[in-house]
């Protein structure tokens, strides 16, 4: 049996980092304490009270009260109490046993009437996006219509200095009435001002003539690799950018914060994301922007000390270059962990680049590979081979047809069994693709966002009522087997994983109500796990959060209502009363 296929040894590598992280544990005399699957690991399965071997350690330095502590862990699955050492969960139950371990100079902190959870998991987000704090939003939150953004675009091009560019994002034509931007339309608004508009998916962006005379790009340059520059009948460039690949020479040129100011957009986005009960995020596109320099940003915020834990895939595109790094997965530094590489089949369904079985409504537009299958298969052989995990967007149902395909033959019908390979959205899921999953050992991360702000976009304007069916399909996924996880793609949609709950659980439509297949709702309990011990498992951090067990750390979200017992309509608008990381408060309302 090769290591990758070895459940016990990737488990023992995962929690110890790789080699060298694993080297300085042997000097610290720390190896064999609380590994997943190795000796020492029963502590980590069952939530039990406080023991005669707990209270022999010492007393705790934190014993949290509270109503009701709903602990995802498999035995016990509600506590009235949580004991803390060194960052710990020491122990976990009722008030009586826990409280055996208070000393002289234990806190206590009586939560009342609260409810404790887990700190929340977003198992998909993107720290690239963080320097569009400062960009002109012309998204459908905040502007009424394509003639609206069109008029905050041209009122920013007249404010601009000279050498200044409006950068705006968030633009979405699939929920704003009115013309498509095109280069013509920006020309006429901004004539000497380069323009560059992100739509919300990441996936699409316009220009103006001047931005794409900085960018040097003319009609006779080539589209770049997996991407696409948009053309009039007559070969003209029409101002539309397909794919990322095809917005890098804007972005060459795009006026760029400094470092400092960098780092202190990521600060912000993770502090915003502790705010709304997140104590880990998982990145899906570390290298995507700025290949090494991203690692560099995400270590420069992780060294002010945040109020969460940060893990991420790699992109696939520049697996040469964390190859010449010598990346591994594990533990990069403090709290930020590498542990898969990601990559993307295709690109957003409201953005028409969702690679479908059947064309769009209206035409006879099935979307675009963004890969050759044989190349995807070749990014599956190679990263598998490695031992990282794979995390591979695909939205449209064709999309996740060729990337079952490439996860079979790349991994010689291993699948993702020990090293829990993902699908990233896998949004218009059918059954027997949900059957093909189970037997390959591959996991869906649902954007379930796109059920409640886009669901009726899908249903009426782009797949008509039998495919939108199918969209972000929790309930037969669990049925079929498959563990799930809720996800933000933020900043597709904000980091908040209760109102990703309640999306699941509802699956109600923002634009005109309404319900989208009420048969795939799933039940709040089964939702939370989507956003705890699930999304953890996901991201190959279970062995550390994810639920409230002895051993793990001590990251905790409280609540001033029980997500359990208020209507489900009311889960969103739940306060978050504070979030713990190590035992810790990092965030309180």
């Amino acid at each position: 049996m090769c290591n990758n296929c070895n459940p016990r040894f990737m488990a023992f590598m995962r929690a110890y980092g790789g080699r060298r992280d694993t080297l300085r544990r042997i000097g610290a005399g720390m190896l064999f304490t609380g590994l997943p699957g190795l000796s020492g690991a029963g502590a980590l399965a069952q939530a039990a009270p406080a023991t005669p071997a707990a209270a022999a350690a010492g007393p705790a330095d934190t014993i949290f009260l509270a109503r009701r502590f709903h602990t995802m862990a498999a035995r016990r699955q509600q506590a009235q109490a949580l004991a803390v050492r060194d960052g710990r969960i020491a122990a976990v139950g009722s008030r009586t046993e826990v409280m055996g371990l208070k000393g002289s100079g234990t806190q206590v902190i009586d939560l009342g009437d609260l409810t404790v959870l887990p700190g929340f998991v977003d198992p998909h987000m993107h720290s690239n996006f963080c320097g569009l704090r400062p960009w002109l939003d012309v998204g459908p939150f905040t502007t009424r219509d394509m003639e609206q953004a069109r008029r905050k675009i041209a009122q920013a091009a007249g404010a601009a200095r000279a050498g200044e560019w409006v950068q705006a994002k968030m633009l979405d034509p699939s929920l704003m009435p009115g013309k498509p931007l095109t280069r013509r339309d920006l020309d006429a608004i901004a004539p000497q001002v380069p323009v560059f508009v992100l739509e919300s998916n990441g996936h699409v962006a316009y220009v103006n003539s001047k931005a794409i005379e900085l960018a040097q790009v003319t009609k006779d340059t080539p589209d770049p690799p997996q991407a696409r520059f948009g053309r009039d009948a007559d070969g003209e460039l029409n101002g539309r950018l397909d794919e990322p690949p095809a917005f890098q020479p804007f972005v060459s040129v795009l006026p760029k914060p400094s470092h400092s100011e960098f780092v202190g957009f990521l600060r912000a986005d993770l502090d915003d994301a502790a705010a709304r009960g997140c104590t880990a995020l998982h990145d899906c596109g570390i290298g995507g922007l700025y290949a090494e320099g991203d690692i560099a940003l995400i270590e420069a915020a992780m060294k002010t000390d945040p109020g969460v834990r940060y893990a991420g895939m790699l992109v696939s595109t520049h697996m040469k270059k964390w190859r010449e790094m010598g990346l591994r997965p594990g533990e990069l530094a403090p709290r930020f962990t590498l542990n898969g590489i990601k990559a993307w089949s295709d690109g957003s369904n409201q953005g028409g680049t969702g690679y479908q079985r059947q064309p769009y409504l209206g035409g006879s537009n099935r979307g675009a590979l963004n890969y050759k299958p044989e190349e995807i298969e070749q990014v599956v052989r190679e990263a598998h081979g490695e031992g990282w995990q794979l995390g591979i967007h695909a939205n449209g149902d064709a999309a996740i047809d060729v990337t079952l395909d490439a996860f079979e033959r790349g991994t010689r019908g291993a699948g993702g069994h020990q090293l829990r390979h993902r699908i990233e959205h896998c949004s218009i899921l059918h059954d027997e693709q949900i059957a093909r999953m189970k037997k390959l050992g591959i996991s869906p991360s649902f954007l379930i966002g796109h059920v409640h702000f886009w669901g009726r976009a899908f249903r009426d304007r782009l797949l008509g009522p039998a495919r939108a069916d199918r969209l972000d399909p929790c309930h037969s996924a669990l049925k079929g087997g498959l563990r799930i996880s809720l996800h933000s793609d933020y900043n597709v949609t904000p980091i908040d994983p209760l109102r990703c709950v309640q999306n699941a659980v509802l699956r109600d439509m923002r634009e005109g109500g309404g319900v989208l297949n009420p048969a795939e709702r799933i039940t709040p309990m089964q939702a939370l796990r989507a956003v705890t011990i699930d999304a953890a498992w996901q991201c190959h951090l279970d062995h550390l959060c994810g639920s409230l067990e002895p051993g793990k750390a001590a990251d905790l979200v409280v609540l001033e209502k029980d997500p359990l017992t208020v209507a489900p309509d009311a889960i969103q608008s739940i306060k978050i009363h504070s979030t713990w990381l190590d035992g810790r408060r990092r965030h309180a309302a």
